[in-house]
């Protein structure tokens, strides 16, 4: 049996601000700092042998530094978030006044947005990279990425062919959510996993 976990980035301030981060380079603030330590006390006894991963972007590569301190960390560009193009560092009432928005809130699955990707090409990357580590030598493989990199994923393991972009799952910042692999059975073990965090008031949709 092979486990992936999957570990949403911690908290930002554009996460705080709600605007819409994509692939923009946010580093954590210091609520994420607090979160991703939190996290390092509940991952400590993690077996020494698993894989850990991030998207390369800074605000996961944070929270992978700050929960896993002393792994080797693999960075893959596959589990970076979307690409949200012309609407990034805006707040959704901001980017509600842009006519793009409109267009693309027809299909988001399959348009993408004006200098963006779609969410079928976010599934299409995080899938090929999922599918990978999934038949790949190591038992068990940790991912830190962001929430639309998780759902696509969990998405492509529940055959849910395709995904409405306002009917998804919740995943809190610095969150744990696993998926098993037990031959050609695959098995959803937990989704959006915060005991290890305290409430911390607001925490934003956005990634």
């Amino acid at each position: 049996m092979r486990r992936l976990t999957l570990i949403r980035h911690a908290m930002t301030d554009w996460n705080l601000s709600g605007r819409f981060q994509g692939v923009a380079d946010i580093p954590l603030n210091e609520q994420g700092r607090r979160q991703a330590r939190s996290l390092a006390r509940y991952v400590e006894g993690l077996e020494g042998d698993a894989e850990v991963w991030s998207s390369p972007l800074t605000r996961a590569v944070e929270t992978a530094e700050l929960a896993f301190p002393d792994r080797e960390l693999r960075l893959d560009s596959r589990l970076r978030e979307l690409n949200f193009g012309n609407f990034e560092g805006k707040t959704q009432m901001e980017n509600e006044l842009d006519e793009a928005w409109a267009t693309w809130m027809l299909d988001p699955f399959e348009l993408a947005p004006p200098g963006g990707e779609s969410y079928s090409q976010l599934r299409e990357r995080a899938g090929q990279w999922m599918r990978e580590v999934a038949t790949g030598g190591a038992g068990h493989v940790v991912a830190v990425t962001h929430s639309g990199t998780i759902q696509m994923m969990l998405s492509e393991v529940l055959g849910v062919e395709k995904v409405r972009w306002r009917k998804r799952f919740y995943l809190r910042h610095a969150s744990i959510s696993r998926v098993l692999f037990r031959g050609s059975e695959i098995v959803v073990e937990r989704v959006n996993d915060t005991r290890h965090l305290t409430p911390e008031g607001a925490d934003p949709f956005l990634d």
